[in-house]
């Protein structure tokens, strides 16, 4: 290598120099490119993932386990230190420090010399999430995290769902990020190769970092995350309408509009349809030898029927909370304690509420409300939506789950469970106008449990037609 060289970039890509010098100058012109990157975002940004399916060839694939393999080694054995540093009374180990053992060191060593082979960044990446799921867990302890209580980190198991994440510079797209639009370029991954990628949508920005994720079924997946510039507020082109949603089991919504309108959506209960087929899969994976080869079909097969389970679950919540933002401005909700609510004891209730995917669509609903500019309003979690009048106000009591319409003490108004609910969630609202909302409303349907006409029109076209006989 030439002496002016030295201490250079050059040095350091070109001559490959591992002199602390020229390591420090390959650092200095990373940092230079990440900043470069990020500077073409100019105010704020969020973050999001994009997941893309991906078709690794059997070498690729075959690296690609590899590698997982060596995260999951990597993470339990950060796991087997902490525990071990716990028994004898030692202070937790340091992401750091852990790292430099357990990635640095194992690589030299000539029992974990095949640690080598993974990219070194990747195994890093293991170590600091399993720090990470160690500090969730003592700030839980502490009451200083938010939520439920966690557990602590456990083992990783070879047969469940495996991911290993790539860091900035552990991966490339050919053609940068732009070029991923259909038929875009290949995701190169160091130590592996490239993969060819389903570029359903193109990249808005940059990726961070990709995790690569293999699913029980047998899928391959990649995810970027990709900081995206927060838009401008956009200026409503839909109608000025208000929906107050009321959620349910039988139907899975109720849906009441602030224009008199109102509708059911129906349960999909993808679960309960498929239930049979998921205990013949079940069936089927306990007659087969567990290590043979049959059985690893069959569970991939078992994987795969709860998968569609779970993607037609997740279509319908998506499909649902997409019509709600476009057709409306504002959407009211129940704040539901779902937790709380599954804790009761009830087995086919829970089967039921679990099946729903209550907390799925609020999710999507939400992200959907953000994303488009829609005003989302939820409703204080002890509002008695089912107990009082949404015509007079009065309070009638709580009503067992089979009570689906009943009479008002106070008006003598024949009312329907969930729509009255729907009614009291909406007027409960900022963006309503309060009583004057109901009584408006009450005007427009005078009979509320035989007011429906879109339902009536679907009972209508559901009958049978006579047929006449000669």
């Amino acid at each position: 290598m030439p002496a002016e060289d030295h201490g250079t970039t050059r040095g350091y890509n070109r001559w490959r120099c591992k002199c602390g010098p020229c390591k420090a100058a390959g650092t200095r012109q990373r940092a230079e490119r990440k900043e470069a990157k990020r500077a073409a975002y100019h105010g704020p940004v969020s973050i999001k993932r994009y997941r893309y399916r991906i078709n690794p060839e059997p070498a690729v694939e075959e690296g690609l386990r590899r590698t997982l393999g060596s995260c999951r080694f990597v993470y339990n054995s950060y796991i087997a230190l902490a525990r071990s540093a716990h028994a004898v009374g030692a202070p937790h180990p340091d992401g750091y420090a852990a790292a430099k053992l357990l990635v640095t060191e194992a690589r030299k060593a000539e029992a974990t010399a095949w640690l080598t082979d993974v990219p070194s960044a990747v195994l890093r990446s293991a170590v600091s999430d399993a720090a990470t799921a160690y500090e969730n867990y003592f700030s839980s302890c502490r009451g200083a995290r938010k939520g439920a209580r966690i557990g602590a980190p456990k083992f990783r198991k070879r047969g469940h769902r495996q991911a290993a994440r790539f860091p900035e510079n552990a991966f490339s797209i050919r053609g940068g990020w732009q070029d991923t639009g259909p038929g875009g370029g290949r995701l190169r991954l160091s130590k592996i190769g490239d993969i060819r990628v389903n570029w359903h949508r193109p990249l808005p920005g940059y990726p961070s970092a990709a995790t690569i994720i293999y699913e029980p079924d047998g899928t391959w997946w990649v995810s970027f995350i990709v900081r995206v510039p927060v838009d401008p507020p956009k200026t409503p082109t839909r109608q000025p309408r208000t929906a107050g949603i009321d959620l349910g089991t039988e139907d899975f919504a109720a849906l009441v509009y602030d224009d008199g309108t109102r509708e059911k959506v129906a349960a999909p209960k993808r679960y309960q349809k498929a239930e049979d087929s998921l205990r013949r899969a079940d069936n089927n994976l306990s007659r087969k030898k567990p290590g043979s080869k049959n059985y690893e079909k069959a569970r991939r097969a078992r994987a795969r029927a709860h998968r569609r389970v779970a993607n037609l679950r997740e279509d319908h919540a998506r499909q649902l909370a997409s019509k709600l933002t476009r057709e409306n401005q504002a959407v009211c909700v129940e704040t539901l304690n779902i937790t709380g609510m599954v804790s009761s004891g009830h087995k086919k209730r829970n089967k039921s509420i679990h099946d729903a995917g209550w907390r799925q669509f609020l999710r999507f609903l939400e992200e959907a409300c953000d994303r488009k500019g829609v005003t989302l309003v939820k409703a204080p979690r002890y509002l008695p939506s089912t107990q009082v009048c949404s015509i007079c106000g009065v309070n009638s009591g709580p009503k067992p789950l089979e009570i689906r319409d009943w009479v008002c003490p106070g008006c003598g108004t024949h009312l329907d469970r969930d729509y009255n609910a729907a009614v009291n969630i909406l007027v409960a609202g900022p963006a309503t106008c309060g009583r004057d909302m109901s009584l408006r409303l009450a005007a427009a349907v005078p009979d509320e449990a035989e007011s429906h006409r879109s339902e009536a029109l679907v009972k209508a076209s559901r009958r049978r037609k006579r047929v006449r006989r000669p």
